[in-house]
């Protein structure tokens, strides 16, 4: 009698441990803001969420939260510092990198985020980076668009960051 009740006893912990190691991996996948970091000076590119977990194939990569939507993109370019918030519209960077265009976009409706071209970069140092096979060159221009209307567009020198918040 006294050895069931420690079996089942014993079974209820290990359920509620299972439980709530769940819940934390759960909690990791889906959690809050899970920016995208792009860094110039060879261009790096950090995402929170591992690129393996990335969907897609060939040069178009899929953010693997299709229900996340792009809430802002702050950049730094020339030295000085903004940010551009975006609620439910499409959100779409493009860096002219090495001459050609590194794009970043969501869907209509700010969802479902993608990058292109994905054979331009190699695994990074962790599997949070992607590194430009083109290591010598400089992010030359940027352009952001929010919904229909071009909001930023400027020639970048060397310091351009550019970070897209996903949530």
């Amino acid at each position: 009698m006294r050895r069931q009740q420690k079996l089942r006893l014993a079974g209820t912990v290990a359920a509620l441990l299972t439980a709530a190691f769940a819940l934390c991996v759960f909690g990791w996948a889906q959690g809050g803001d899970t920016p995208i970091v792009i860094s110039d000076g060879s261009l790096n590119i950090r995402s929170e969420v591992p690129w393996s977990l990335y969907t897609g194939t060939g040069d178009i990569k899929s953010h693997p939260h299709t229900t996340k939507s792009a809430t802002s993109v702050a950049f730094t370019v020339g030295g000085k510092d903004q940010t551009i918030a975006f609620a439910g519209e499409s959100c779409r960077v493009d860096i002219t990198y090495a001459g050609a265009h590194i794009v970043f976009n969501t869907g209509t409706d700010g969802k479902g985020f993608m990058m292109r071209p994905y054979s331009a970069f190699h695994q990074g140092s962790t599997a949070n980076f992607l590194a430009h096979n083109n290591a010598n060159a400089k992010i030359s221009h940027v352009t952001i668009i929010k919904g229909n209307q071009q909001v930023f567009d400027s020639d970048a020198v060397s310091g351009t960051k550019i970070t897209i918040h996903y949530q």
